[in-house]
């Protein structure tokens, strides 16, 4: 099989995760050298989070896609252990009310992360082999029962955020794969009568919901991080107040270098420099794309589309969250935010569509709607 690389994406990673080790740094110097007496303390762990995402992207990358598949039991299986694991008192690690970790010391991880590409995994694999029978609701039935277990697992932590984005993914798969949009209509509908009031349960995501929409009446407790965000990208200007100059880090906004970096970035850099950032995802999502529509088979695109797809959403939903567009959700920016398992996610999925691009064909694959049909003309011919 003739395996091949793709620079542009390899390039476009390298820039992010180069801008996100020096945006940790500045985030977090003053801090950590107060709390901790070492400046240096979260670029080093974020450091040791790209060394061993970069073994694992590369070591993926270099591994035919027909391995994964066959391994995708066990890599599930080894999801909803490590799921468990964070429900066990001694091996969990809690914070913020939520135990979605497990480790010892400060080496943590979080099983979500790797859980939610691993059910992608197992559910391109079955569209892959059901594709022609995706009209049929009992398939569809069938492919909505994959992602159940895990789902339910990750609520429990509770991560109800984490739970709707894992479905909101393998619904975007489905459509890749050519779902009937009637059929998907009604997995919405259902979505919707069972997640608000799960969402509505607990009073936290209620006043997550009342800070977004009147964050002023909350400007001491919800509804504190966003305003102070809007403060420090209004600081920020068109060019930026200059590298490590940000004041909302010091004095503002509570550790800065994980969710809203981007505020600090914003407020760094400027909006122009922002904009550029937004401009290296955008070219990420295209790349992505690209691997997708000429992936080898339907699997390989199905996934490709799908973890292209969680990128550019989490992108777009960490920084609609610094600017207050959408309600606060934990979401990190990727590639760019501290945070070793969520870097380590990332770099495995560029792996993953590093994979599919080694094994692409050289005419794209007509599966799903990355591809459109051929005339029936031509498929007479």
């Amino acid at each position: 099989m003739n395996r091949r690389t793709d620079p542009w994406l390899i390039t476009l990673t390298v820039l992010l995760v180069i801008i996100g080790l020096v945006m940790v740094y500045s985030a977090s110097a003053v801090v950590a050298g107060e709390t901790t007496g070492e400046q240096t303390t979260y670029v080093i762990r974020q450091t040791l989070g790209i060394a061993s995402g970069l073994v694992l992207c590369v070591a993926t990358a270099v591994t035919p896609m027909r391995v994964l598949r066959r391994y995708r039991k066990v890599l599930y299986a080894m999801a909803v252990i490590g799921l468990i694991l964070c429900l066990v008192p001694g091996i969990q690690h809690r914070a913020n009310g939520a135990s979605r970790w497990i480790g010892v010391g400060s080496i943590h991880l979080q099983p979500s992360e790797f859980a939610k590409i691993i059910v992608l995994i197992t559910l391109a694999h079955f569209l892959h082999r059901n594709r022609a029978f995706l009209a049929d609701p009992r398939v569809l039935i069938r492919a909505g029962l994959i992602p159940l277990p895990i789902m339910a697992l990750i609520l429990m932590e509770p991560d109800f955020g984490t739970t709707a984005i894992l479905g909101g993914l393998c619904s975007i798969m489905l459509v890749v794969a050519g779902a009937r949009y009637r059929h998907m209509l009604v997995v919405a509908v259902g979505a919707v009568v069972v997640g608000v009031p799960l969402m509505l349960l607990e009073q936290y995501r209620v006043q997550r919901l009342t800070a977004f929409l009147r964050p002023w009446e909350t400007m001491d407790k919800e509804g504190y991080h966003i305003i102070q965000s809007w403060i420090a990208m209004h600081s920020g200007g068109m060019w930026g107040q200059g590298l490590g100059n940000s004041i909302a880090k010091l004095h503002w906004l509570p550790e800065p270098w994980t969710d809203f970096i981007g505020a600090v970035i914003a407020e760094e850099l400027g909006l122009v420099r922002l904009l550029c950032l937004i401009g290296l995802y955008s070219l990420l999502i295209w790349r992505g794309m690209h691997i997708a529509q000429r992936a080898r088979d339907s699997f390989g695109m199905f996934l490709a589309a799908t973890l292209t797809a969680m990128i550019g959403f989490e992108a777009f939903f960490n920084l609609a969250v610094v600017m207050g567009m959408v309600p606060p959700k934990g979401l990190v920016l990727p590639f760019i935010s501290y945070g070793a398992s969520a870097m380590q996610s990332h770099l495995w999925m560029i792996g993953i569509l590093l994979s599919v691009a080694a094994e692409a064909e050289d005419v794209p694959v007509e599966q799903g709607w990355l591809r459109p049909s051929k005339p029936k003309s031509q498929a007479a011919k």
